[in-house]
């Protein structure tokens, strides 16, 4: 299996922490970085040679994006990466391609649907979702909703993540939200009908080693993406 996992573009550097390779390659499945670039024909090269899409973790998509103008406490936005990760959010979702969006990329996945952000969660987070304490620490827990593909994966209706941003989902268009902090905020999106398109906003890619929630749901992308590459040969 070939797992594309879109990197991040800083400094004129594309960038993929080391911990979503580690993830994905501790499936077996073989993890494959996709760069940030301007071309449409690239893009669809991309979903082409792979399996499955990873959708990292990242800056602020731009509000524009989703209808707004941006507020004061939107981060610095990337055009060229926003362009690209809609682009093959929005074919995975049209073309069955098994999708996990992580952070910002379950962010991207919204937006592709016809969803809207939250572009700063001051005032409205009553905990902590820009933790203060290591990337692998859980920081606060959150419920999962029954009946939903997050639930069936994770074999628990509450987990403790860790936490490590100020932006999330408001509104999640075609998705629906199966996954809820303490306060409200929504931690997890899938698309009913699709055969894998799940996004969550912590970062699982960081517990993986040690806690069997966060790796649980690398597995379940690679058996999405196996299922998929049977159903293309036969």
């Amino acid at each position: 299996m070939r797992i594309g996992i879109s990197c991040n573009l800083k400094n004129n550097e594309n960038r993929l922490s080391s911990a979503y390779v580690r993830a994905v390659a501790n499936t077996g499945a073989v993890p494959f970085l996709l760069p940030v670039c301007a071309n449409r024909h690239h893009w669809q090269e991309m979903l082409n040679g792979i399996d499955g899409l990873l959708l990292s973790g990242g800056g602020d998509p731009d509000a524009w994006l989703y209808g707004e103008d941006a507020l004061p406490g939107q981060g610095y936005v990337q055009p060229e990466r926003d362009a690209m990760e809609l682009y093959l959010a929005r074919r995975s979702l049209a073309k069955g391609i098994p999708l996990l969006g992580i952070c910002r990329g379950a962010q991207i996945m919204a937006v592709a649907a016809g969803g809207t952000l939250h572009q700063d969660l001051a005032g409205v987070q009553k905990i902590q979702h820009q933790q203060r304490a290591p990337r692998t620490y859980p920081i606060h827990k959150v419920k999962v909703r029954r009946s939903s593909l997050l639930l069936w994966i994770l074999q628990a209706d509450e987990i403790r993540v860790n936490s490590l941003h100020h932006q999330a989902v408001k509104l999640p268009g075609r998705f629906v939200v199966s996954a809820v902090a303490p306060d409200g905020i929504a931690e997890g999106i899938e698309l009913p009908g699709h055969p894998f398109a799940l996004g969550v906003q912590w970062h699982p890619e960081w517990l993986a080693d040690d806690h069997r929630h966060g790796q649980a749901l690398f597995e379940a992308l690679r058996a999405a993406a196996k299922i998929k590459k049977k159903r293309a040969k036969s």
